[in-house]
């Protein structure tokens, strides 16, 4: 069998337009390959709407239209109203405007996450602190917040709580709800409000989400995470005013960021999305079944062990390896797979990642020999197997 990647060209709107299919590709949660109705969707919008959105002629116009329209039926997608929807480069950004908006209230408080954040999260966390911050890390034993420890941590000067909704590194899921609900009630005794965040990347169009329900006051999105284009996101805002950005620049997405939209991005980001929610429950089920396959494989292999607990969203699956990570992963690059040793979203990976498991409670050991195999919808049983087996074999010398 061919393990090399190979590139077959598709053809829109006679623009041939190289897609790279990856057969061994079990990196899903760093980022996806981007969908071809997606891809398609962007080349038509940057040929048909080439005018700022923000301009007062009449290609200005049809460009703010389309950028509108595209904000409502992503909001109809996820059950939201268009004005909760603020569009961003990512979820980095969505993130940054929300922790950096603290640094205009004049009194510092205090802010509660979780020491399984994402680094987008916490590297907000030392200016803060310098700002005067009180900053309390719940911890999350086996990738769970004890709601206790929330409830505990509460106190009149609390003015942000930020927890995850699913974890890059385990793919843990939090009750979110649950968690909000401490902090909603907590509010009555306070007669103001508590902002509660949650970063929701792993989560969009993959498993549960209900930003309504849940009852959370911002949540942030990234496209690449979907089959859509990198470089665009989403911030999820319940009322605007409770949110200050430090730089709305130009005064576009109603104040809340700065720039010129990126209307084709945004046009294939909501391409991605309608399609990801199609048949999504079914998607789900598919996954669950190749990630039960290898859960099943190693679950009677002392070498090898699960460290992702079974609460966990099926797309993302962390195990530990005879070898050190590094080793594992590129003995397996080596051998045409592409897995994961941290979240792929820093240089620093493989320790940031090592430090959140940690914070779940493993070991030193376990947690530098960990390795990350995360799916899409289009991952195969077939692959799958190969992917057990080779890593077997290596296990085996």
């Amino acid at each position: 069998m061919d393990n090399h990647i190979r590139p077959p060209l598709l053809l829109f709107s006679s623009i041939p337009i190289l897609i790279v299919a990856m057969d061994f590709y079990f990196d899903n949660a760093a980022t996806t390959p981007i969908g071809a109705r997606a891809l398609e969707e962007y080349v038509e919008t940057c040929r048909t709407y080439q005018a700022n959105p923000s301009s007062i002629h009449r290609e200005g116009l049809r460009a703010h239209a389309y950028l509108e329209e595209n904000r409502v039926r992503i909001a109809n997608v996820l059950n939201l109203d268009k004005e909760n929807i603020v569009f961003t480069s990512g979820a980095t950004e969505a993130i940054s405007i929300i922790m950096g908006s603290l640094l205009w209230q004049k009194t510092p408080g205090r802010i509660i996450t979780t020491r399984i954040e994402h680094e987008a999260v916490l590297s907000h966390l030392p200016l803060l602190r310098e700002k005067g911050w009180d900053v309390v890390q719940l911890r999350a034993k086996g990738g769970f917040v004890d709601p206790d420890d929330l409830g505990n941590a509460l106190n009149r000067e609390t003015r942000l709580v930020a927890v995850m909704s699913v974890n890059n590194v385990t793919g843990a899921i939090q009750d979110i709800g649950r968690l909000a609900s401490i902090v909603r009630q907590y509010e009555k005794t306070l007669k103001r409000k508590i902002f509660f965040f949650s970063d929701s990347v792993q989560a969009l169009g993959k498993t549960g989400l209900d930003l309504k329900a849940w009852d959370v006051d911002g949540a942030s999105f990234s496209a690449h995470k979907i089959a859509g284009p990198r470089g665009i996101g989403m911030l999820y805002l319940k009322n605007r005013s409770q949110v200050r950005p430090l730089a709305p620049a130009g005064g576009q997405e109603s104040g809340m960021r700065g720039g010129t939209e990126n209307l084709a991005a945004i046009s294939s980001f909501r391409v991605a999305l309608e399609e990801a929610y199609i048949d999504r429950a079914q998607k789900e089920e598919k996954v669950a079944g190749l990630n039960r396959m290898v859960r099943d494989s190693f679950s009677g292999d002392d070498r090898f062990s699960i460290i992702s607990p079974e609460k966990a969203s099926p797309y993302i699956l962390s195990i530990a390896t005879p070898l050190p990570s590094e080793v594992f992963t590129r003995m397996l690059i080596d051998r045409g797979f592409c897995v994961s040793s941290g979240s792929a979203c820093s240089n620093n990976a493989r320790k940031k990642a090592g430090g959140v498991l940690e914070a779940m409670g493993f070991s030193p050991k376990t947690s530098m020999s960990s390795i990350r195999i995360s799916f899409s919808d289009t991952s195969t049983a077939e692959n799958t197997e190969l992917l057990i087996k080779t890593m077997k074999e290596i296990a085996n010398g």
